[in-house]
């Protein structure tokens, strides 16, 4: 027994000894009530996530409908400001993959942000019979033109993500753009892809049991790492067996008597072990059993199967505009007269033409790691402080953020 035990126990030279009081009855045969939890999830306990979708509102605060010449496109937006930041998405995905890195734009710069269904995507009511890049930039050109025109904006700023990169590059080769990023998306790289484009699209779950299941497996499968921006995205890519976008009926699908059948409870989880657990031993032979990788988890555990829930467009059969999207697209942006910005999920990425204009200074270039392709999606934050760095520095906006400020020389190329 230690000395502070002898003084706790038999009385100290102060006499600063603890009494030995008995446990105190509420009521006769009764314990008091046990202290509240402490919020510490038990070690081995299981693990529930949450995988309900978020509606769009949460997000912008407008969603418009604008006129086309040959359709109408739908666009979310927030903000306002002198310069516009038009935001477009990658195949297959909606306006509502940008909804993080808008809101946290949102706080960064002076700006409007708005980003839009490309034909045959989201909401957007248009035909896909031609999906060609002449016919998406046309698309795009006009929709940016409206919201300018509207805003009485005196710059536009275009960002895009893959096919949305493309697109931008297009619509700013021709003028009156002052900025252009393009997200993870270059020339070599993308018509190599191609190649496994339609293996791709064979090996995704064709259809979805319920809402919940769809953005789980968005996001076991690493389509987006990002749980939070994966509850407001996946509703954009998915069609109900009506034929409605989930992201357009979401507040009727979560007040509807049938919810607990549309948006089902997350599934369970294997146990986590204890930081400090000794590793699992195989009883026959002895030996440590390896862990299960994480891709194996995402195999077995990534829901699919029957279910009302579809992709809201069949991308294979788009496979005839496939290299024509991405066609002269390294020539295309070096050429484009603005300020330009590149960023991409690994240098592995740049192909000879821009590895050399990187070094000439035609273009900045920003390399984020631990991203996915959807790196908007991945790491909003880092995505929304990098376009509000280029605007801010390229004077097309002011900045709201103590940490992004006016350099003394222009960075603009």
């Amino acid at each position: 027994m230690s000395n502070l035990q002898r003084k706790v126990l038999g009385g100290g030279a102060a006499g600063a000894a603890l009494p030995m009081a008995a446990p105190r009855l509420s009521a006769p045969g009764v314990l008091p009530p046990t202290a509240p939890p402490t919020g510490r999830r038990r070690p081995g306990s299981f693990r529930r996530r949450s995988y309900s979708p978020v509606s769009w509102k949460k997000y912008w605060e407008t969603k418009e409908q604008l006129k086309g010449e040959d359709g109408v496109f739908t666009v979310y937006s927030r903000g306002s400001g002198d310069t516009l930041v038009l935001l477009l998405h990658g195949g297959g995905y909606s306006g509502l993959t940008w909804s993080l890195v808008g809101d946290e734009l949102f706080r960064m710069a002076e700006c409007r942000i708005a980003a839009i269904d490309l034909r045959g995507h989201g909401e957007t009511s248009a035909s896909v019979d031609d999906m060609s890049l002449q016919t998406l930039s046309k698309d795009v050109r006009c929709v940016a033109d409206q919201l300018v025109d509207s805003g009485n904006h005196k710059s536009l700023v275009l960002v895009g993500h893959s096919l949305g990169g493309a697109v931008a590059v297009s619509v700013a080769k021709e003028g009156g753009v002052a900025g252009l990023v393009v997200i993870d998306v270059v020339e070599g790289t993308a018509l190599e892809s191609l190649n496994h484009m339609q293996g791709f699209l064979r090996s995704r779950p064709q259809q979805f049991r319920s809402v919940s299941h769809a953005i789980e497996w968005c996001v076991r499968s690493g389509q987006a790492r990002n749980i939070e921006s994966a509850k407001v995205s996946m509703p954009g890519q998915i069609k109900d067996k009506h034929g409605r976008l989930v992201s357009s009926c979401i507040d009727d699908l979560i007040s509807s008597p049938q919810k607990d059948q549309i948006i089902e409870s997350a599934t369970r989880l294997t146990p986590e072990p204890p930081p400090d657990s000794i590793k699992e031993e195989d009883e026959e032979t002895g030996t440590e059993k390896p862990r299960e990788t994480e891709e194996q988890n995402n195999s077995e555990s990534a829901p699919a199967g029957n279910g009302p829930f579809t992709w809201a467009i069949d991308l294979s059969t788009t496979e005839p505009y496939w290299s024509g999207w991405f066609a002269d697209l390294t020539a295309n942006f070096l050429a484009a007269p603005s300020a330009k910005l590149l960023m991409l999920a690994g240098v592995d990425r740049l192909d000879k033409d821009m590895m050399v204009g990187q070094m000439q200074g035609k273009f900045q270039m920003l390399v984020l790691p631990q991203v996915g392709h959807a790196i908007q999606e991945d790491s909003p934050d880092k995505v929304a402080e990098a376009i509000a760095n280029f605007i801010v520095r390229n004077r097309l906006a002011a900045s709201k953020d103590s940490n992004i400020v006016v350099p003394k020389i222009p960075l603009r190329p």
